[in-house]
């Protein structure tokens, strides 16, 4: 669950915005969550949620977040990386993970199976499928509840896919 380099440079503080902030901050928590079974995690996550949107709006959102990290952990064919919570940077895979939701939220199809195929390392079959339909649930969740993420085209997805798969990729850190 470490991640694989972290990109300081980025002249936008993308995790300053509330809906990046929010994705990421729930797919650290619910991640910490099944790696060391421990309840805190997903307390975080409440927390962080009830405390941007209220509870109304972070209960309907919880639930459609852990069942597209469940989903994410039973389709993905190698380990996720993620950053602690609280880290100010995000990482490749937290990068898709935006890329696939705000691709959803577009209704942009291609764009959001190449993300769920670069996130999960599931090329073939219906494993990019079914992370894009889990995904959906959440990215329309984020919409009614007013959090639009920034639109990633294909070609920044692509982008994103290079780093990290080089031969080095696990000692890669982008300052």
């Amino acid at each position: 669950m470490s991640a694989q380099f972290c990109p300081a440079s980025c002249p936008l503080k993308l995790l300053d915005r509330k809906p990046e902030r929010l994705v990421v901050t729930g797919l650290r928590c619910c991640m910490a969550g099944y790696a060391y079974g421990d309840i805190e995690c997903w307390e975080t996550a409440w927390r962080s949620y009830s405390m941007e949107l209220g509870t109304d709006d972070a209960r309907k959102l919880m639930g459609e977040l852990q069942y597209w990290v469940r989903t994410l952990r039973a389709h993905s064919t190698r380990p996720l990386s993620v950053f602690p919570h609280g880290c100010g940077h995000v990482c490749r895979d937290e990068c898709m993970a935006l890329s696939l939701i705000a691709a959803l939220q577009d209704h942009d199809q291609p764009a959001a199976l190449l993300a769920a195929r670069h996130l999960s390392g599931a090329h073939e079959g219906d494993a990019p499928l079914e992370l894009a339909a889990a995904g959906r649930s959440y990215a329309d969740a984020l919409i009614a509840a007013g959090q639009k993420l920034l639109s990633v085209p294909a070609s920044v997805i692509h982008s994103i896919a290079a780093f990290g798969s080089g031969p080095a990729a696990a000692q890669e850190t982008l300052h």
